[in-house]
């Protein structure tokens, strides 16, 4: 009688590994979904302290909001985030996972992980009438964007974020402004935020978004459904030398194109995002949306023009 033990064949320890491989391709994609939940989560959470944060400082300043983006005449701009830091005291509920964004970042690169939405009103582009959309629409420069977004028809946008201006500020970005450089019968004059208790529709109207640029660029030119040019070179666009869709972004479970990240040569996109986003609203929560559904969304005032839903601020009362 052999007291010798039988080891394994190399066919079982082929159909051993073969069954690893199998659980492992089956378990792998899992625990990705897994952390892609977790990370939103985690986002989720940070959007509702800044907004939390924005509603404090409006609470310690006669009700009304921080402004989108202040300028001064040293060259120095200011988001949002910036004036809410008091309320948030942490730089880690600024970062979102699904950037490049390092910590150690240029600063306005943090400050362009979140955006707040500005009001159609603190533009020198758009015109005083809330029914003429002339040069402050989605779906009229870009044909996609008629096509996939709004289907054919100019929709107006608000939000309700101003821009504070320090007299003699001349820098750039803040040209699109009233009271920026190309409004010199106002220069310095800015245009103030709107009040809390004036948004006609607050579980609707977006405080706080994931984006690209801290105004979302609706001021830098007149065509809000292109590309962004103006923060087209490092270090003013979050993504460096590439452009981005302006207004929300829609990176989470996506990247890309397919998250509305292109080549700085591409003027007009022929892809919007496909991701997800998180933002909170006006009243304080916030939640995570396909970006498509967040931005196919309208009212329609008594006068037949449309508005997107989430930028309605001061037409949905």
């Amino acid at each position: 009688m052999s007291n010798r033990k039988r080891g394994f064949t190399l066919i079982e320890l082929l159909v051993v590994i073969a069954i690893i491989a199998i659980l492992a391709a089956i378990l792998f994609p899992v625990f990705a979904q897994a952390k892609v939940a977790a990370k939103k989560t985690a986002i989720i959470s940070n959007a509702k302290q800044m907004g939390l944060a924005n509603l404090m400082y409006a609470g310690d300043f006669d009700d009304v909001f921080s402004p989108a983006m202040t300028y001064n005449n040293e060259w120095a701009m200011r988001s949002w985030a910036v004036l809410c830091f008091p309320y948030i005291k942490n730089t880690g509920i600024l970062m979102d996972s699904f950037t490049p964004a390092k910590i150690d970042d240029n600063p306005f690169i943090l400050n362009s992980q979140w955006g707040m939405p500005t009001r159609r009103t603190a533009s020198t582009w758009c015109p005083t009438d809330p029914n003429d959309l002339s040069h402050c629409a989605m779906g009229v420069y870009n044909p996609q964007g008629k096509l996939q977004l709004t289907g054919g028809v100019a929709v107006g946008r608000s939000g309700i974020g101003g821009a504070n201006i320090t007299p003699d500020t001349w820098m750039w970005s803040a040209y699109g402004y009233h009271g920026g450089p190309d409004d010199s019968a106002n220069l310095g004059s800015g245009f103030p935020s709107l009040s809390a208790t004036t948004v006609g529709a607050p579980a609707d109207t977006l405080m706080i978004t994931q984006a690209n640029e801290p105004d979302l660029e609706w001021h830098q030119d007149n065509n809000p459904d292109e590309a962004g040019r103006y923060w087209g070179d490092p270090p003013f666009n979050l993504w460096g030398d590439a452009n981005a869709t302006s207004g929300p972004a829609g990176r989470i479970g996506t990247a890309g194109e397919k998250a509305g990240v292109y080549a700085t040569s591409n003027w007009e996109p022929t892809q919007f995002p496909e991701g997800i986003n998180v933002s909170c609203y006006t009243d304080g929560h916030a939640k995570a949306e396909l970006w498509r559904s967040l931005n196919t969304r309208f009212i329609t005032l008594p006068s037949g023009v449309k508005y997107l839903k989430w930028a309605a601020a001061e037409q949905s009362q």
